[in-house]
């Protein structure tokens, strides 16, 4: 069966397609500044019949008339009915020329009697050409002063051009990515598609950080999600800036459930308070082999290391300043999780020393209040954090929405940004947090939400 596009040009630089008995939504199409609509057009067609390897049947609707046209893998145009055709993107580097008789059809397209844009490319290549075989006789006749350590003009026109490959890549969501997976397309997402945000997200996550990097998650409330955000958190950066770059620090208090929300449970003996014991004594001294038996791996390549489950007395301000020193000689980035008392000797370290705080706040009136408090606490301990601090709004059961106004309004007016995050079931249930088992939506959150903290914690004085 031959493929039928059917395409009605919308304005003078856009038009609509749409793949006849294909269950897809219609596919926007716009000129850009180097071709005009109808060459896009017929570039669209070509690709369909290139990718099926058959002829593709095109109606073509502009204002007044109506064309039908069918296009070869080969890029060659026939019409089925008398009309101006599109203008075929040929090999020939000389254009053919227009009819004189053929009037300039009506409607908001203009296709007879203009350049193919994509044939203007030639002329720049030509014009810098010119320049440079001029250059060479007067090379020749005048010797540079300085040979030996003057400048080379010439180097930088030889550099490779650079790349952008998320803007390169063919879709994978949306509509698009839906074409691409139904007939073998390789288009590119829109610029401002979810997909290219998220695209830039990853890259950001991938970017340069400040040397001991930390990021503290923190609320004197409990349950309100410090602990799997953490964890999701560091899988998350894991994830897109690489494996063995991020710890996930357990600071909270004797008998918190971080050991049992990390995807793989540490082993006995793998845990803070046996890595001080061990090696505390020199901390510029561990080598990465030995480090791992105190840390656990986890699925997408974050390391995690238990709190003190078992030990006699929670960590002091200076046992987290030593395990900060050790883990930060490994790893890019430490995420940080938080007790629930201001008091806590490494409550106070994770604050001092971190670049970007986040604080959980589920949709409820006493997390919210407890929110405020924990922004006060922080400001006493180091004001300037503020600034560098993310409140993150969190769905779930038993939410009030009336409270959402009042504490976006009460956490803005102290200079903290808020965002918002989709309610998520592993965090409420209290299962162990797997990345690949949680929500898209979810996983795309954590994304940007990385991508901001990254790009807040980039910019802090340490």
């Amino acid at each position: 069966m031959t493929p039928t596009v059917e395409i009605e040009a919308t304005s003078a630089t856009t038009a609509r397609a749409q793949l006849a008995g294909a269950a897809v939504p219609p596919m926007e199409l716009a000129a850009t500044e180097f071709k005009n609509l109808a060459v896009v057009v017929h570039e669209f067609v070509r690709t369909i019949a290139v990718k099926q390897q058959a002829a593709v049947e095109v109606v073509y609707r502009t204002g007044k008339d109506t064309r039908f046209l069918t296009v070869g893998p080969d890029g060659k145009l026939t019409e089925n009915a008398p009309s101006v055709p599109i203008p075929v993107a040929v090999a020939d580097p000389e254009p053919a020329p227009a009819e004189p008789g053929s009037p300039a059809p009506a409607g908001p397209v203009t296709v007879a009697a203009e350049s193919i844009p994509y044939e203007a490319p030639a002329q720049p290549v030509q014009a810098t050409a010119r320049p440079a075989r001029a250059a060479t006789p007067t090379a020749r006749s005048v010797r540079p002063t300085d040979a030996a350590t003057g400048p080379i003009g010439a180097l930088p026109a030889l550099s490779a051009p650079g790349v952008n490959p998320a803007a390169n890549l063919p879709a994978r969501i949306g509509m698009r990515g839906r074409l691409n997976a139904m007939l073998g397309l390789a288009l590119a997402p829109k610029a401002d598609s979810l997909e290219m945000r998220l695209r830039d997200a990853q890259a950001t996550i991938a970017g340069p950080l400040p040397e001991s990097a930390v990021i503290t998650f923190v609320n004197l409330k409990g349950g309100v999600g410090k602990t799997p955000m953490s964890i999701a958190l560091a899988e998350t950066i894991a994830e897109y800036r690489g494996p063995a770059t991020a710890a996930c620090l357990d600071l909270g208090e004797i008998g918190g459930s971080f050991s049992d929300r990390v995807a793989v449970p540490p082993a006995a003996g793998h845990d803070a308070v046996s890595l001080l014991a061990d090696l505390g004594q020199a901390p510029h001294q561990v080598r990465p082999s030995t480090l791992a038996r105190y840390l656990t791996r986890q699925p997408n390549g974050s390391y995690a290391l238990a709190g003190p489950a078992g030990a006699e007395a929670p960590l002091s301000f200076d046992d987290a300043a030593t395990l900060g020193a050790i883990l930060e000689r490994h790893y890019d980035l430490m995420l940080a999780d938080t007790g629930n008392s201001s008091h806590s000797g490494s409550w106070r370290w994770a604050i001092t020393a971190a670049h970007t705080v986040v604080v959980p706040v589920p949709l409820r009136r006493d997390a919210a209040v407890a929110a405020q408090r924990t922004l006060t606490a922080i400001s006493a301990v180091r004001p300037d954090v503020l600034a560098r601090t993310v409140v993150v709004i969190t769905d779930g059961p038993g939410d009030a929405p009336m409270v959402e106004t009042e504490a976006v309004e009460a956490f803005t007016a102290l200079g903290v940004s808020v965002c918002r995050m989709p309610f998520e079931p592993a965090f409420a249930s209290g299962e162990r947090i797997v990345l690949s088992q949680l929500r898209r939506e979810t996983c795309d959150a954590l994304t940007v939400l990385a991508a901001t903290v990254t790009r807040i914690g980039s910019g802090a004085a340490g």
